[in-house]
Protein backbone atom coordinates (compact mmCIF):
# COMPACT_ATOMS: atom_id res chain seq x y z
CA UNK A 1 0.00 0.00 0.00
CA UNK A 2 2.87 2.21 0.71
CA UNK A 3 4.64 1.57 -2.27
CA UNK A 4 1.57 2.34 -4.37
CA UNK A 5 1.50 5.70 -2.97
CA UNK A 6 4.67 6.75 -3.14
CA UNK A 7 4.00 6.04 -6.75
CA UNK A 8 1.05 8.00 -7.27
CA UNK A 9 2.34 10.84 -5.40
CA UNK A 10 5.42 10.69 -7.95
CA UNK A 11 3.41 10.21 -11.04
CA UNK A 12 1.45 13.70 -9.47
CA UNK A 13 4.45 15.41 -8.89
CA UNK A 14 5.65 14.30 -12.53
CA UNK A 15 2.82 15.56 -14.36
CA UNK A 16 1.56 18.20 -11.94
CA UNK A 17 4.16 20.37 -11.35
CA UNK A 18 4.18 23.92 -11.97
CA UNK A 19 5.39 24.43 -15.38
CA UNK A 20 3.15 21.64 -16.63
CA UNK A 21 0.06 23.51 -15.19
CA UNK A 22 1.09 26.79 -16.65
CA UNK A 23 1.01 24.97 -20.11
CA UNK A 24 -2.28 23.47 -19.50
CA UNK A 25 -3.68 27.36 -18.50
CA UNK A 26 -1.85 28.68 -21.50
CA UNK A 27 -3.97 26.11 -23.76
CA UNK A 28 -6.97 26.20 -22.63
CA UNK A 29 -6.74 30.42 -22.59
CA UNK A 30 -5.53 29.77 -26.61
CA UNK A 31 -9.05 27.81 -26.92
CA UNK A 32 -11.03 30.44 -24.69
CA UNK A 33 -9.79 33.08 -27.53
CA UNK A 34 -10.97 31.06 -30.01
CA UNK A 35 -14.58 29.86 -29.30
CA UNK A 36 -14.71 33.64 -28.17
CA UNK A 37 -13.90 34.64 -31.94
CA UNK A 38 -16.08 31.98 -33.57
CA UNK A 39 -18.69 32.59 -31.00
CA UNK A 40 -18.80 36.04 -32.56
CA UNK A 41 -18.95 35.25 -35.74
CA UNK A 42 -22.06 32.81 -35.21
CA UNK A 43 -23.59 35.57 -33.68
CA UNK A 44 -22.86 37.62 -36.68
CA UNK A 45 -24.29 34.86 -39.42
CA UNK A 46 -27.01 34.90 -37.31
CA UNK A 47 -27.59 38.65 -37.28
CA UNK A 48 -26.75 39.33 -40.64
CA UNK A 49 -28.02 36.05 -42.84
CA UNK A 50 -31.20 34.76 -43.06
CA UNK A 51 -30.48 31.46 -43.49
CA UNK A 52 -28.85 31.59 -40.23
CA UNK A 53 -31.51 33.30 -38.50
CA UNK A 54 -31.67 30.73 -35.49
CA UNK A 55 -28.28 31.99 -34.47
CA UNK A 56 -29.15 35.52 -34.22
CA UNK A 57 -28.55 37.20 -30.63
CA UNK A 58 -26.52 39.75 -28.75
CA UNK A 59 -23.12 40.04 -29.29
CA UNK A 60 -22.66 39.88 -25.16
CA UNK A 61 -23.76 36.58 -25.52
CA UNK A 62 -19.98 35.79 -26.65
CA UNK A 63 -18.47 37.00 -23.12
CA UNK A 64 -19.77 34.07 -21.78
CA UNK A 65 -18.03 31.62 -23.85
CA UNK A 66 -14.43 32.12 -22.98
CA UNK A 67 -15.48 32.95 -19.40
CA UNK A 68 -16.91 29.80 -19.53
CA UNK A 69 -13.13 28.34 -20.39
CA UNK A 70 -11.68 30.44 -17.88
CA UNK A 71 -13.96 28.59 -15.29
CA UNK A 72 -12.70 25.37 -16.21
CA UNK A 73 -9.31 26.01 -15.84
CA UNK A 74 -10.43 26.77 -11.81
CA UNK A 75 -12.40 23.64 -11.70
CA UNK A 76 -9.15 21.90 -13.26
CA UNK A 77 -7.14 23.97 -10.17
CA UNK A 78 -9.83 23.13 -7.59
CA UNK A 79 -8.70 19.09 -8.07
CA UNK A 80 -4.97 19.75 -8.28
CA UNK A 81 -5.36 21.73 -4.71
CA UNK A 82 -6.94 18.84 -3.30
CA UNK A 83 -3.61 17.46 -2.68
CA UNK A 84 -2.09 20.50 -1.06
CA UNK A 85 -4.59 21.03 2.05
CA UNK A 86 -8.21 20.34 2.90
CA UNK A 87 -8.55 24.19 4.12
CA UNK A 88 -7.16 25.27 0.87
CA UNK A 89 -9.06 23.49 -1.14
CA UNK A 90 -12.48 24.66 0.05
CA UNK A 91 -11.20 28.25 -0.62
CA UNK A 92 -10.57 26.95 -4.57
CA UNK A 93 -14.38 26.54 -4.60
CA UNK A 94 -15.42 29.66 -2.88
CA UNK A 95 -13.37 30.97 -5.74
CA UNK A 96 -15.26 28.71 -8.34
CA UNK A 97 -19.00 29.50 -7.44
CA UNK A 98 -17.90 33.00 -7.08
CA UNK A 99 -16.69 33.35 -10.35
CA UNK A 100 -20.27 30.86 -11.60
CA UNK A 101 -22.04 33.90 -10.34
CA UNK A 102 -20.24 36.41 -12.02
CA UNK A 103 -20.63 34.30 -15.60
CA UNK A 104 -24.56 34.20 -14.73
CA UNK A 105 -24.14 37.88 -15.64
CA UNK A 106 -22.78 37.66 -18.45
CA UNK A 107 -25.37 34.93 -19.77
CA UNK A 108 -28.26 36.86 -18.13
CA UNK A 109 -27.08 40.42 -19.59
CA UNK A 110 -27.15 39.33 -23.68
CA UNK A 111 -30.81 38.53 -22.72
CA UNK A 112 -31.91 42.31 -21.67
CA UNK A 113 -33.14 44.58 -23.71
CA UNK A 114 -30.57 47.53 -22.63
CA UNK A 115 -32.84 50.28 -24.31
CA UNK A 116 -36.25 49.77 -22.83
CA UNK A 117 -36.03 47.00 -20.25
CA UNK A 118 -33.74 48.41 -17.62
CA UNK A 119 -35.65 49.47 -14.85
CA UNK A 120 -36.59 48.16 -10.87
CA UNK A 121 -39.49 46.50 -11.56
CA UNK A 122 -38.13 44.35 -14.77
CA UNK A 123 -37.53 40.83 -13.11
CA UNK A 124 -34.07 40.19 -15.47
CA UNK A 125 -32.61 43.44 -14.70
CA UNK A 126 -33.40 42.30 -10.68
CA UNK A 127 -31.59 39.06 -12.03
CA UNK A 128 -28.69 40.90 -12.77
CA UNK A 129 -28.25 42.76 -9.68
CA UNK A 130 -28.49 39.89 -7.44
CA UNK A 131 -25.73 38.66 -9.60
CA UNK A 132 -23.68 41.55 -8.76
CA UNK A 133 -24.44 41.90 -5.50
CA UNK A 134 -24.19 38.28 -4.21
CA UNK A 135 -20.25 38.23 -6.61
CA UNK A 136 -19.11 41.41 -4.56
CA UNK A 137 -20.16 39.52 -1.23
CA UNK A 138 -18.11 36.24 -1.94
CA UNK A 139 -16.01 38.13 -3.05
CA UNK A 140 -15.70 39.82 0.19
CA UNK A 141 -16.33 36.39 2.06
CA UNK A 142 -13.29 34.77 0.12
CA UNK A 143 -11.00 37.20 1.13
CA UNK A 144 -11.52 37.05 4.79
CA UNK A 145 -11.53 33.39 4.12
CA UNK A 146 -8.10 33.29 3.35
CA UNK A 147 -6.89 35.69 5.91
CA UNK A 148 -7.75 33.12 8.27
CA UNK A 149 -6.32 30.42 6.39
CA UNK A 150 -3.17 31.96 6.17
CA UNK A 151 -3.03 32.91 9.75
CA UNK A 152 -3.11 28.84 10.15
CA UNK A 153 -1.02 27.87 7.45
CA UNK A 154 1.57 26.92 8.91
CA UNK A 155 0.35 24.23 11.44
CA UNK A 156 -1.65 22.76 8.98
CA UNK A 157 1.17 21.88 6.82
CA UNK A 158 3.38 20.00 9.64
CA UNK A 159 0.41 18.28 10.66
CA UNK A 160 -0.13 16.38 7.78
CA UNK A 161 2.06 13.31 7.34
CA UNK A 162 3.52 11.67 4.53
CA UNK A 163 1.22 8.89 3.49
CA UNK A 164 -2.24 11.12 3.99
CA UNK A 165 -0.44 13.88 1.72
CA UNK A 166 -0.12 10.89 -0.79
CA UNK A 167 -3.07 9.70 -0.10
CA UNK A 168 -4.70 12.86 -1.27
CA UNK A 169 -2.64 12.97 -4.43
CA UNK A 170 -4.25 10.05 -5.62
CA UNK A 171 -7.47 10.64 -5.18
CA UNK A 172 -6.69 14.11 -6.88
CA UNK A 173 -5.52 11.63 -9.92
CA UNK A 174 -8.69 9.94 -9.66
CA UNK A 175 -10.63 13.19 -9.64
CA UNK A 176 -8.61 14.61 -12.96
CA UNK A 177 -9.51 11.51 -14.66
CA UNK A 178 -13.33 11.93 -13.57
CA UNK A 179 -13.16 15.43 -14.65
CA UNK A 180 -12.08 14.53 -18.05
CA UNK A 181 -14.59 12.16 -18.54
CA UNK A 182 -17.21 14.55 -16.69
CA UNK A 183 -16.37 16.90 -19.25
CA UNK A 184 -16.45 14.86 -22.59
CA UNK A 185 -19.87 13.61 -21.46
CA UNK A 186 -21.55 16.80 -20.24
CA UNK A 187 -20.06 18.76 -23.17
CA UNK A 188 -22.25 15.82 -25.63
CA UNK A 189 -24.84 16.46 -23.21
CA UNK A 190 -25.17 20.11 -23.65
CA UNK A 191 -24.36 20.24 -27.45
CA UNK A 192 -27.28 17.67 -28.13
CA UNK A 193 -29.26 20.08 -25.82
CA UNK A 194 -28.01 23.48 -27.78
CA UNK A 195 -29.03 22.10 -31.35
CA UNK A 196 -32.69 21.18 -29.89
CA UNK A 197 -33.13 24.53 -28.52
CA UNK A 198 -31.57 26.23 -31.78
CA UNK A 199 -34.39 23.96 -33.86
CA UNK A 200 -37.10 24.89 -31.42
CA UNK A 201 -36.21 28.43 -30.82
CA UNK A 202 -36.15 27.88 -26.99
CA UNK A 203 -33.75 29.58 -24.11
CA UNK A 204 -30.22 27.80 -24.33
CA UNK A 205 -29.78 25.60 -21.60
CA UNK A 206 -27.65 25.92 -18.55
CA UNK A 207 -24.29 24.52 -18.51
CA UNK A 208 -24.11 24.88 -14.51
CA UNK A 209 -27.30 21.75 -14.59
CA UNK A 210 -24.89 20.20 -17.05
CA UNK A 211 -21.71 20.04 -15.81
CA UNK A 212 -21.35 21.77 -12.68
CA UNK A 213 -24.26 20.12 -10.77
CA UNK A 214 -22.53 16.42 -11.07
CA UNK A 215 -19.24 17.96 -10.57
CA UNK A 216 -20.28 19.19 -6.81
CA UNK A 217 -22.05 16.03 -6.40
CA UNK A 218 -18.99 14.12 -6.49
CA UNK A 219 -17.08 16.62 -4.48
CA UNK A 220 -19.60 15.80 -1.49
CA UNK A 221 -18.12 12.44 -1.46
CA UNK A 222 -14.73 13.02 -2.06
CA UNK A 223 -15.01 15.41 0.65
CA UNK A 224 -16.51 12.62 2.82
CA UNK A 225 -13.61 10.48 2.18
CA UNK A 226 -10.32 12.42 2.76
CA UNK A 227 -12.50 13.84 6.22
CA UNK A 228 -12.57 9.78 6.97
CA UNK A 229 -9.51 9.24 5.70
CA UNK A 230 -7.74 11.73 7.82
CA UNK A 231 -9.13 9.83 11.07
CA UNK A 232 -6.21 8.01 10.66
CA UNK A 233 -3.91 9.77 11.26
CA UNK A 234 -5.39 12.87 13.55
CA UNK A 235 -8.22 11.80 15.25
CA UNK A 236 -9.96 15.35 17.11
CA UNK A 237 -13.42 16.60 17.44
CA UNK A 238 -12.15 20.44 16.51
CA UNK A 239 -10.80 19.17 13.47
CA UNK A 240 -14.10 16.85 12.43
CA UNK A 241 -16.24 19.45 13.23
CA UNK A 242 -14.05 22.06 10.69
CA UNK A 243 -13.96 19.81 7.67
CA UNK A 244 -17.70 18.52 8.64
CA UNK A 245 -18.72 22.65 8.13
CA UNK A 246 -16.35 22.34 4.49
CA UNK A 247 -18.96 19.16 3.91
CA UNK A 248 -21.81 20.91 4.61
CA UNK A 249 -21.01 23.95 2.70
CA UNK A 250 -20.12 22.15 -0.54
CA UNK A 251 -23.41 20.23 -0.19
CA UNK A 252 -25.44 23.83 -0.11
CA UNK A 253 -23.29 25.03 -3.47
CA UNK A 254 -24.45 21.72 -5.04
CA UNK A 255 -28.22 22.51 -3.94
CA UNK A 256 -27.66 26.33 -4.85
CA UNK A 257 -26.68 25.03 -8.69
CA UNK A 258 -30.22 23.47 -9.14
CA UNK A 259 -32.33 26.93 -7.10
CA UNK A 260 -34.03 30.13 -8.52
CA UNK A 261 -32.57 33.48 -7.41
CA UNK A 262 -32.17 35.07 -4.93
CA UNK A 263 -32.63 31.74 -2.80
CA UNK A 264 -29.85 30.03 -4.55
CA UNK A 265 -27.21 33.02 -3.42
CA UNK A 266 -28.87 33.21 0.26
CA UNK A 267 -27.56 29.14 0.77
CA UNK A 268 -24.36 29.84 -0.71
CA UNK A 269 -23.86 32.68 1.36
CA UNK A 270 -24.83 30.50 4.17
CA UNK A 271 -22.58 28.16 3.31
CA UNK A 272 -19.70 30.35 2.99
CA UNK A 273 -20.44 31.94 6.65
CA UNK A 274 -20.81 28.46 8.23
CA UNK A 275 -17.47 27.51 6.97
CA UNK A 276 -15.79 31.02 7.79
CA UNK A 277 -16.87 31.11 11.37
CA UNK A 278 -16.16 27.61 12.09
CA UNK A 279 -12.34 28.08 10.56
CA UNK A 280 -12.10 31.27 12.13
CA UNK A 281 -13.32 29.34 15.55
CA UNK A 282 -10.93 26.84 15.14
CA UNK A 283 -7.83 28.40 13.91
CA UNK A 284 -8.79 30.44 17.21
CA UNK A 285 -8.74 27.49 19.56
CA UNK A 286 -5.13 26.76 17.91
CA UNK A 287 -4.00 30.10 18.91
CA UNK A 288 -5.31 29.69 22.38
CA UNK A 289 -3.51 26.45 22.75
CA UNK A 290 -0.04 28.04 21.66
CA UNK A 291 0.24 30.48 24.01
CA UNK A 292 -0.72 28.59 26.67
CA UNK A 293 1.93 25.59 26.35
Amino acid sequence: MNSLLKKSGGYFDAYFNAKNVRRVELLILRVAVFAFLFHLLIIFLGNNFIYFKNLQHSYLKAIYTPFSFILFYEVFLLVIIISKSISEFIGKQFEVITLITLRSFFHDIADLDLKNSININNPEFISLLYDLLAALIMLGLTILYYKIYQNNRKSEIVNELTNFINIKKLVSLGMILILLLLSIGSFFVWGTEMVEALKSKQNYPDPNTVFYTDFFSIMIFIDVLLLIISFIYHFSFFTIFRNASFIITTILIRMSLTIEKPMNYIIILIGFLFSIISFYLYSLRNTNNKSVE
